[in-house]
Order: structure tokens, then C-alpha cells, then sequence
């Protein structure tokens, strides 16, 4: 299987930080390890989180995990952000050990967090420290250095919204909803390229297809069909611009039954057919 997706980590490496314009990721979804945090530190982008659209301006703070879909569609030339991306190994304990609603509520309703001034400067002085322990420490303590230092960070966040948000936390006025609709992202990136009927994740999250149509419909305006249709069609043109893979190729890689399939399928999404479209990108 071939992996097109743009990683902060590259080779055997478990963590990455450091500070880019993310140019080179325009238009591809990210391999998000199983944590990574963006500080916005210049300019505005345009991304797309599990297909929404939203605006990432200087000062804003993105919290991504392992199931999320993220793209970055559009940068201005002055854009810059700080990323902090770290693997399982060193993430798993901290996510283990926030067991607070409100946190997982809010990064999943907010996943960009706005900030104030002097969250902002501390959020920065929190990236440059970890960067620094990436970077200098020795490695029998990194991971635990690491590790603690994402779970203050979360109880910090947590803190902060409990202190500026106090209703948010009330549980009692939430559903499952949110909690389902995460898990649905999840099956989603590690199914797609071979499930692409709503019943397949409706029978993993033990409910109805109808049901997971009304919880998209009220938190996301779209279908689950339509949300599984636009993670393929990413994926489609992924390969199209990023590789030199045939269309037959593609097809086989996302266990489309023909090629004429995909195309139909590429051409009622776009508008283009894909060697049109992947003609117009190199041009």
C-alpha cells in the first residue's frame, strides 16, 4: 500500500518540531502520528478538519489526533506555524491518563483554538521547550520528558477552558453523538480504501446507517456517503499529484473494481477527468 500522505516524521523518527510554511503539503492530508499540535506564528491559512473548513490565523493553536482527517488547501505567503508531532510511544500515556470530558469535548468541537496574548507567548515557550528536549536531551529520559510535557499541556488547555468556559464542561447537556462521530472518523482512515458502503461503519459502531446519518447531518451538514466520498476523492487526487502511478494503478490501490469506475466516480465529484486533472496540477 502506498502511503502519499505528508509526515513531520520521517524514516525511524518518533517525534518532529520545528517551524515551516507547510508549502509543501498544500492539498494532501497529513500522517498526524498519533498526536501533533500547529502554533499559527505568522500569516493565515485555509485547512479543512474532517472536511470543515476553517480559517487558521497567527496566534491560533491546532490539536490533531491519530483519527483526524487535516488538509491544508491554501496559505498566504507570509504563513508560518510551529509543529510538534509525536508517535504512540510517547503520546499514549498522557491520552490515557486525560480522562476529562471537557478536554476531549472541546479539542474535538474547537480542534483550532483561539489565544489570547499571553496564551499565545506561552504556548509558544511551550513549543520551543519541546523542541528543545526533541533535540538536546539524552534518550533514556526524553519520552518521559516528552510525555509529561504534553500532559501539562492538556491539563492546561483543560484548565483553561473550565476557567473562560464553565458551562462547556456540562456533560449532561451532551450526547454520545460527538464521541460516536469520532470513532467513525477513526474506522474511516484506517478502512476507506477498501469500505466504502455507511452500513460497514454503522455495524462497527453498533448502531443504524440512519442513526449515523442524523449525527453527521446535525454536527458536520453532511451525509456519512458524502464524507466517505470525499476522503476517496482526497485520496484520488493524492495519487494524481504525487505520484506517477497509472490511473489502472490508482484504481488498484483504492480497490476500485475498474478503472472506468474510478474515473466516472472521479469525473461526478471534480468535474475533470483524472488525467485532465492531473494535467492541469503539473501544468
Amino acid at each position: 500500500m502506498t502511503n502519499i500522505k505528508h509526515a513531520f516524521c520521517t524514516g525511524e523518527q518518533k517525534c518532529a518540531a520545528g517551524e515551516s510554511s507547510l508549502k509543501e503539503s498544500l492539498n494532501r492530508s497529513f500522517d498526524l502520528n498519533e498526536c501533533t499540535v500547529l502554533l499559527c506564528t505568522e500569516g493565515r491559512a485555509i485547512v479543512s478538519v474532517n472536511f470543515q473548513k476553517r480559517t487558521l490565523r497567527k496566534g491560533d493553536v491546532v490539536f490533531l489526533f491519530c483519527d483526524a482527517i487535516f488538509v491544508i488547501n491554501e496559505v498566504s505567503s507570509s504563513f508560518s506555524a510551529f509543529y510538534i508531532s509525536l508517535s504512540n510511544d510517547i503520546a499514549e500515556e498522557s491520552l490515557y491518563k486525560m480522562t476529562s470530558s471537557t478536554f476531549w469535548l472541546f479539542t474535538y468541537e474547537h480542534p483550532i483554538c483561539k489565544t489570547t496574548k499571553e496564551q499565545y507567548e506561552l504556548m509558544h515557550a511551550w513549543c520551543r521547550q519541546t523542541k528543545w528536549m526533541m533535540e538536546t536531551c539524552i534518550p533514556e529520559y526524553r519520552s518521559s520528558l516528552l510525555s509529561s510535557h504534553i500532559y501539562l499541556l492538556f491539563i492546561s488547555v483543560d484548565s483553561e477552558v473550565r476557567r473562560f468556559m464553565p458551562a462547556f464542561g456540562d456533560s449532561s447537556k451532551r450526547n454520545r453523538g460527538w464521541a460516536l462521530i469520532g470513532e467513525f472518523f477513526s474506522l474511516l482512515s484506517e478502512h476507506f480504501r477498501k469500505e466504502r458502503g455507511v452500513q460497514f461503519y454503522a455495524d462497527k459502531l453498533c448502531i443504524t446507517p440512519d442513526y449515523l446519518t442524523k449525527l453527521t447531518r446535525k454536527d458536520m451538514n453532511q451525509s456519512p456517503k458524502e464524507i466517505i466520498d470525499q476522503q476517496i476523492l482526497i485520496e484520488i487526487k493524492l495519487f494524481l499529484s504525487n505520484t506517477n502511478l497509472s490511473i489502472k494503478n490508482i484504481a488498484a490501490e483504492l480497490n476500485f473494481e475498474d478503472p472506468s469506475y474510478m474515473c466516472r466516480f472521479f469525473r461526478r465529484m471534480t468535474g475533470y477527468t483524472p488525467l485532465n486533472y492531473r494535467n492541469r496540477i503539473i501544468k
